[in-house]
């Protein structure tokens, strides 16, 4: 398998090109399969990479500097600092799709 890409950009459109290849149905079964494995493995890497960006902006400073962590798993950034309202996000469970 080639080396991966580095930047979370390359890698999801490698992973959008291999989407691609496997809708578009002209790919041998044994070729679906390695596309298949190595889909999943960007997928995997990509949602880490979410993780870590979801868990770095959810740790806002306040005025004074402080670091406040999410209040709870599932909060999501984008409610404002408003406590969990029953969202969980789909990066923190184990599913991908």
């Amino acid at each position: 398998m080639a080396s991966q890409p580095k930047s979370f950009e390359e890698q999801l459109a490698k992973l959008q090109e291999i989407v691609t290849k496997l809708q578009q149905g002209n790919v041998s079964l044994n070729d679906s399969i390695e596309l298949f494995k190595e889909g999943m493995t960007l997928s995997n890497d990509l949602k880490g990479q979410l993780n870590e960006a979801e868990t770095t902006l959810a740790q806002m400073m306040d005025e004074n500097g402080q670091l406040h962590p999410a209040e709870e798993e599932g909060d999501d950034v984008s409610n404002n600092g408003v406590q969990n309202q029953g969202y969980k996000s789909q990066f923190l469970d184990g599913d991908v799709f």
